[in-house]
């Protein structure tokens, strides 16, 4: 229970910003998960027959497809530090305006806090969201080779 409590106080003191960066990063979890089922799916197909598990429009439309869902993974990794940029502008507004309002330390430290924890919490989205980009451009251009060579194989079989 109190690691519930410690994590809701964490998230509340980041302000909106964690509300937008939680969105964020379900949405990267949700591709990333999406695109490493699908080319794995496909892969699986082509081991077992040999040829293409799609016919070849299929087989280009789920390319296309596939190269959307990059694009917007590599969306995400990147918007996911910009969103922690502007809660840490946020919060420096915030500790700017509790100086201005007399200076008390105590509203000058929540506002350097939300600060930091929307930093944070936009790298840690971003930095594994990174990894998993990379990870999922080498595995697609993988499944792109082994296409190929089906395609040549069961263009050069009788």
């Amino acid at each position: 229970m109190t690691a519930l409590r410690t994590l809701t106080e964490w998230f509340a003191a980041g302000g909106w910003t964690m509300v937008a960066l939680t969105a964020v990063a379900v949405a990267l979890a949700y591709l990333v998960a999406e695109r490493l089922l699908a080319i794995r799916g496909e892969v699986r197909a082509l081991g077992r027959t040999g040829r293409p598990a799609l016919a070849e429009a299929a087989a280009g439309e789920a390319g296309v497809r596939g190269l959307r869902r990059m694009g917007l993974i590599r969306a995400c990794v990147v918007v996911a530090p910009l969103l922690g940029l502007l809660g840490t502008v946020t919060g420096i507004i915030d500790t700017f305006d509790s100086i201005l309002a007399g200076g008390y330390v105590a509203e000058m430290g929540e506002g350097i806090r939300k600060a930091l924890l929307t930093t944070q919490y936009g790298l840690a989205i971003a930095a594994p969201g990174l990894v998993a980009e990379r990870l999922l451009v080498r595995r697609q251009e993988r499944l792109r080779n082994l296409r190929r060579a089906a395609t040549l194989a069961a263009e050069g079989a009788p």
